[in-house]
């Protein structure tokens, strides 16, 4: 009797012990594929369309395999999480609205959800919605949606010793390269676009100049991946960029632990609470996310870079987060600084709180204030200021007040009153 008690108990044991956590959501982050040039440089010798088939700026080919293959591998990754048929309600797509980022997603689909079945004579094809937003109105992806007081902080941030320093160590690249490109050359961002066209350029196999050579890529390296960290190098500059999409991504993985505890309903008009969430993006996107977060080692993300955020629940009903980075064939676990690699939820979003901003929080604090505008260097002093501008206001007011007062009493004494019978 007690050895077949002993026998249940191991079992239990086992059974908890070895049953595998349960995934609840993820949420997919990844830079669109391969593309031709964006905008070639002024002295760019492969300047002319005819270099460039589809188009500046446009997917190529191999942009599309990289994404169908990535796709492809999503499935093997989460093979049974999310049905190859009927998806529609387990799944929402966001791309921000431009042509390499939408197109992408579609490729990327494509490899995910294979069509298995025709629906129509000769088209073997499965349509997925795919959602996007105005540039001008998206501060989740694009992160491009209009921030006064953002862009007051990152001109600021290139009036600090450091940039400037920058600017003094590099002035001879910087000048090199506006001389025979043509461009204008005098920050990192300058040179991350030089860099990423000769990277593009010698990728399609095209001879890059001479002059090129001698500074690409290992002189321009250094600069071309400073220039992603430095959108979110400081603290106020994190929020006003990467909050939003912080924000809502931990409201998505605290309903969805809610949901599977029991402790709310889960609500099927929210497409922001479905299984998978897949966005499409750019390399500034995932730069942003990971110095966000403490975990961007300085690089230029390569094409179809991509984020993932895993939700996972316990036996006890406990929820943590995985991180992981794919940048090449193998993802890369990330740890959050003060975390575990399996992060419980509650402690990745008390490590984010400082950063995660709500939509209004975040209208409110772009709004830029008079003492914004003070010279670089002064805004520590702006309490000193204001107590200086406010003694003088109210010194001026107690002078002006005396004045009247003492006018009104010289005026008092220049009166003589008349006797009655005067009058």
């Amino acid at each position: 009797m007690f050895k077949t008690f002993m026998l249940i108990c191991v079992l239990f044991f086992n059974m908890f012990c070895l049953a595998e956590d349960e995934l609840l959501s993820v949420i997919v982050v990844f830079r669109h594929g391969a593309r031709t040039p964006v905008e070639p440089y002024p002295n760019d010798p492969y300047k002319n369309a005819s270099y460039w088939p589809v188009g500046f700026g446009q997917l190529t080919d191999e942009g599309k395999r990289q994404h169908y293959d990535l796709g492809r591998w999503f499935r093997n990754r989460y093979n049974g999480f999310v049905p190859d048929k009927n998806f529609e309600k387990y799944i929402y797509v966001l791309s921000t609205d431009v042509d390499r980022t939408l197109m992408s997603a579609e490729a990327n689909l494509a490899g995910f959800f294979p069509p298995e079945q025709e629906f129509h004579q000769n088209l073997l094809w499965q349509p997925i919605p795919i959602h996007t937003r105005q540039e001008k109105n998206d501060e989740i992806l694009a992160m491009k949606k209009e921030c006064p007081k953002y862009n007051k902080l990152l001109e600021d941030l290139y009036r600090t010793a450091f940039l400037k320093n920058i600017t003094h160590q590099y002035h001879d690249l910087y000048a090199y390269l506006a001389r025979y490109s043509g461009s204008s050359v005098g920050n990192p961002d300058d040179v991350e676009y030089i860099y990423n066209t000769f990277t593009i350029e010698r990728s399609f196999n095209y001879t890059l100049p001479p002059w090129a050579l001698k500074v690409f890529p290992d002189k321009m390296k250094y600069l071309a991946s400073l220039s992603f960290a430095l959108y979110t190098y400081t603290p106020e500059l994190i929020r006003l960029k990467t909050g939003p999409f912080f924000n809502l991504i931990t409201e998505h993985f605290i309903n969805i632990s809610s949901y599977s505890t029991g402790h709310h309903k889960h609500s099927k008009d929210n497409v922001w609470d479905r299984k998978l969430l897949i966005f499409s993006a750019h390399d500034t996107t995932i730069a942003s996310i990971l110095n966000s977060m403490g975990l961007f080692d300085l690089h230029c993300p390569p094409f179809a870079s991509t984020i993932l955020f895993e939700l996972r629940k316990r036996q006890d009903n406990t929820t943590y987060l995985n991180l992981f980075y794919k940048n090449s064939s193998n993802p890369i676990q990330l740890c959050l600084k003060g975390c575990d690699l399996d992060c419980n939820l509650d402690k990745f979003i008390e490590i984010l709180k400082p950063i995660i901003i709500s939509p209004r929080e975040w209208e409110e604090e772009c709004t830029v204030n008079w003492f914004d505008f003070l010279p670089f260097g002064y805004k520590g002093n702006v309490m000193v200021i204001t107590t200086l501008l406010s003694l003088t206001l109210f010194s001026l007011s107690f002078f002006l007040a005396l004045t009247c007062f003492k006018s009104k009493k010289q005026s008092r004494a220049l009166y003589q009153q008349l006797s009655s019978e005067e009058t």
